[in-house]
Protein backbone atom coordinates (compact mmCIF):
# COMPACT_ATOMS: atom_id res chain seq x y z
CA UNK A 1 0.00 0.00 0.00
CA UNK A 2 1.46 3.57 -0.81
CA UNK A 3 1.12 6.73 1.47
CA UNK A 4 -2.64 6.78 0.76
CA UNK A 5 -4.90 5.55 3.51
CA UNK A 6 -7.01 3.46 0.68
CA UNK A 7 -4.78 3.63 -2.59
CA UNK A 8 -3.17 0.07 -3.19
CA UNK A 9 0.25 -0.32 -5.46
CA UNK A 10 -0.31 -4.48 -5.44
CA UNK A 11 -2.69 -6.72 -6.15
CA UNK A 12 -6.50 -5.73 -4.96
CA UNK A 13 -9.03 -8.61 -4.51
CA UNK A 14 -12.63 -7.55 -3.56
CA UNK A 15 -15.56 -9.98 -3.06
CA UNK A 16 -19.25 -8.80 -4.33
CA UNK A 17 -22.75 -10.20 -4.02
CA UNK A 18 -24.36 -10.31 -7.30
CA UNK A 19 -27.17 -8.66 -7.22
CA UNK A 20 -28.61 -11.00 -10.47
CA UNK A 21 -27.44 -13.93 -12.23
CA UNK A 22 -27.50 -12.73 -16.57
CA UNK A 23 -26.37 -14.52 -19.17
CA UNK A 24 -24.88 -12.43 -22.14
CA UNK A 25 -27.46 -14.97 -24.09
CA UNK A 26 -30.07 -12.89 -22.39
CA UNK A 27 -28.99 -9.55 -23.33
CA UNK A 28 -28.39 -10.68 -26.93
CA UNK A 29 -32.46 -10.53 -27.29
CA UNK A 30 -32.65 -7.23 -27.41
CA UNK A 31 -33.56 -6.41 -23.40
CA UNK A 32 -35.37 -3.20 -22.78
CA UNK A 33 -32.61 -0.18 -22.22
CA UNK A 34 -34.77 0.44 -19.02
CA UNK A 35 -34.32 -2.96 -17.61
CA UNK A 36 -30.02 -2.83 -18.36
CA UNK A 37 -30.20 0.50 -16.64
CA UNK A 38 -31.61 -0.82 -13.69
CA UNK A 39 -28.99 -3.66 -13.77
CA UNK A 40 -26.44 -1.28 -14.42
CA UNK A 41 -27.20 0.76 -11.37
CA UNK A 42 -27.55 -2.70 -9.39
CA UNK A 43 -23.94 -4.01 -10.23
CA UNK A 44 -22.71 -0.60 -9.45
CA UNK A 45 -24.23 -0.63 -5.67
CA UNK A 46 -23.33 -3.68 -5.26
CA UNK A 47 -19.56 -2.64 -6.65
CA UNK A 48 -19.16 0.35 -4.33
CA UNK A 49 -20.48 -1.52 -1.29
CA UNK A 50 -18.07 -4.33 -1.22
CA UNK A 51 -15.18 -1.88 -1.96
CA UNK A 52 -16.44 0.20 1.25
CA UNK A 53 -16.98 -2.84 3.45
CA UNK A 54 -13.02 -3.70 2.28
CA UNK A 55 -12.21 -0.38 2.78
CA UNK A 56 -10.67 0.11 -0.91
CA UNK A 57 -11.11 3.34 -2.71
CA UNK A 58 -8.60 2.95 -5.24
CA UNK A 59 -6.27 0.60 -7.33
CA UNK A 60 -3.25 2.42 -8.00
CA UNK A 61 -1.73 -0.30 -10.80
CA UNK A 62 0.52 -0.79 -12.06
CA UNK A 63 -1.50 0.03 -15.61
CA UNK A 64 -2.65 -1.11 -16.98
CA UNK A 65 -4.14 -4.11 -15.28
CA UNK A 66 -5.12 -7.43 -15.77
CA UNK A 67 -8.86 -7.98 -13.90
CA UNK A 68 -9.89 -11.27 -13.09
CA UNK A 69 -13.48 -12.17 -12.66
CA UNK A 70 -14.15 -15.52 -10.27
CA UNK A 71 -17.89 -15.86 -10.46
CA UNK A 72 -19.20 -18.33 -8.00
CA UNK A 73 -22.66 -19.64 -8.39
CA UNK A 74 -25.23 -21.67 -6.95
CA UNK A 75 -27.27 -24.04 -9.06
CA UNK A 76 -26.56 -24.33 -12.64
CA UNK A 77 -23.47 -21.59 -13.81
CA UNK A 78 -22.85 -20.06 -16.95
CA UNK A 79 -20.49 -20.84 -19.33
CA UNK A 80 -17.24 -18.91 -19.29
CA UNK A 81 -18.10 -16.38 -22.56
CA UNK A 82 -21.93 -15.48 -21.14
CA UNK A 83 -20.73 -14.34 -17.96
CA UNK A 84 -19.10 -10.95 -20.30
CA UNK A 85 -22.38 -8.94 -19.34
CA UNK A 86 -21.65 -8.96 -15.66
CA UNK A 87 -18.19 -8.58 -16.17
CA UNK A 88 -18.56 -5.78 -17.94
CA UNK A 89 -21.18 -4.32 -15.32
CA UNK A 90 -18.61 -4.92 -12.92
CA UNK A 91 -15.85 -2.85 -14.41
CA UNK A 92 -18.24 -0.28 -15.00
CA UNK A 93 -19.35 -0.47 -11.25
CA UNK A 94 -14.96 -0.24 -10.85
CA UNK A 95 -14.91 2.93 -12.79
CA UNK A 96 -18.10 4.30 -11.24
CA UNK A 97 -16.52 3.60 -7.51
CA UNK A 98 -13.06 5.59 -8.31
CA UNK A 99 -11.25 1.91 -7.95
CA UNK A 100 -9.82 2.23 -11.75
CA UNK A 101 -9.68 5.58 -13.40
CA UNK A 102 -11.01 3.82 -16.67
CA UNK A 103 -11.67 0.97 -18.57
CA UNK A 104 -9.75 2.15 -21.50
CA UNK A 105 -6.97 -0.15 -23.03
CA UNK A 106 -4.28 2.53 -21.06
CA UNK A 107 -6.38 1.03 -17.90
CA UNK A 108 -7.20 -2.21 -18.64
CA UNK A 109 -4.91 -4.60 -20.24
CA UNK A 110 -6.74 -7.68 -20.10
CA UNK A 111 -9.71 -9.44 -18.28
CA UNK A 112 -9.74 -13.17 -17.29
CA UNK A 113 -13.12 -15.08 -16.61
CA UNK A 114 -14.26 -18.04 -14.51
CA UNK A 115 -16.66 -19.90 -13.63
CA UNK A 116 -16.97 -22.32 -10.63
CA UNK A 117 -19.70 -23.35 -8.00
CA UNK A 118 -20.55 -21.39 -5.05
CA UNK A 119 -22.63 -18.54 -3.33
CA UNK A 120 -23.75 -16.29 -5.83
CA UNK A 121 -20.57 -13.92 -5.82
CA UNK A 122 -18.15 -12.43 -7.60
CA UNK A 123 -14.24 -12.44 -6.51
CA UNK A 124 -12.72 -9.73 -8.30
CA UNK A 125 -8.43 -9.28 -8.71
CA UNK A 126 -7.06 -6.43 -9.98
CA UNK A 127 -3.04 -7.08 -10.78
Amino acid sequence: MNSSASCYDGDVTITIPLPEKISLNSQLGRVHWTIRDRQNRDFQTAVFLAAHQSQISAFCGPFPCHIEYRFKMRGRGLDSSNLAYMAKLVEDGLVHSGIIPDDSPKYVRAMTLVTEKGDDEVVVTLT
